[in-house]
């Protein structure tokens, strides 16, 4: 619909840039964030690559924001 003009939409910027379609993108002012969460069955032992990549978002988390 969009596309077809019929009308306006707010999108992660993540899915935009993957999108072939003729859209205009234009900035919100002020800007949108958004919080992301990690989940996983037992907090105690979470797969080996989900720790690490945890670990590197809490490392990098500023750099990230």
């Amino acid at each position: 619909m969009l596309e077809a003009g019929l009308g306006v939409s707010i999108l992660a910027e993540l899915v935009l840039h993957r999108t072939d379609y003729r859209l205009v993108l234009r900035p919100t002012v002020p800007a949108v964030s958004r919080t992301l969460a990690i989940g996983y069955q037992d907090k105690h032992r979470p797969p080996i690559a989900s720790k690490y990549f945890i670990e590197y978002m809490r490392a990098h988390a500023a750099e990230l924001a």
